[in-house]
């Protein structure tokens, strides 16, 4: 996803951008996260003063791992694109210097967007996705997904610091 910069600041005029690109390389270090469909990104880039604002939307539907029960969910995820560039001599975009953290600083006649709009997917996706609200998850005894039924395991659970004192309980006379 290419943006021309030198055209852009020439022209002074607000352009365009519209692509979809397959979502799999941003996603293939991230545990339990597949793409369904491509990365879609409708963005709009605006020059003022040797600085480019880029807004726009980007979509995607992925398959996800519910949280408690590692059943496969579907998210459509929509999210908000919002970047700020701004055009620094070559010495200072190479050391990735910049007084300001509001801006990303670029050198160059062209800059690709795409690192930026995979970054800003990656930032999006949810951190603790559920199957539905009441999911039981898995029998931490046996790994049975409980929302399919109950296994049978006792899932009672005896501090070990007070084991003495249960004992002491059952051994008291009535």
């Amino acid at each position: 996803m290419l943006l021309n910069v030198q055209e852009l600041a020439a022209r002074g005029e607000t352009v365009r951008l519209s692509e979809s690109f397959d979502a799999t390389e941003a996603v293939k270090e991230v545990r339990d996260v597949k793409p369904l469909g491509p990365l879609s990104a409708e963005l709009v880039a605006e020059y003022a003063d040797g600085v480019i604002d880029v807004s726009g939307h980007l979509a995607c539907k992925l398959q996800l791992a519910c949280s408690r029960c590692l059943e496969p969910i579907e998210y459509d995820c929509q999210v908000s694109f919002q970047e700020t560039f701004k055009i620094v001599p070559k010495e200072v975009a190479e050391r990735g210097e910049q007084d300001d953290e509001d801006f990303v600083p670029i050198h160059g006649e062209r800059l690709d967007l795409r690192p930026y709009v995979e970054e800003e997917l990656l930032l999006h996706l949810p951190y603790a996705l559920l199957c539905r609200e009441d999911c039981k998850g898995l029998c931490p005894e046996c790994g049975q997904n409980l929302n399919r039924g109950e296994c049978g395991c006792n899932r009672e659970k005896i501090d070990p610091r007070l084991m003495a004192l249960k004992d002491w309980y059952d051994a008291r006379p009535n």
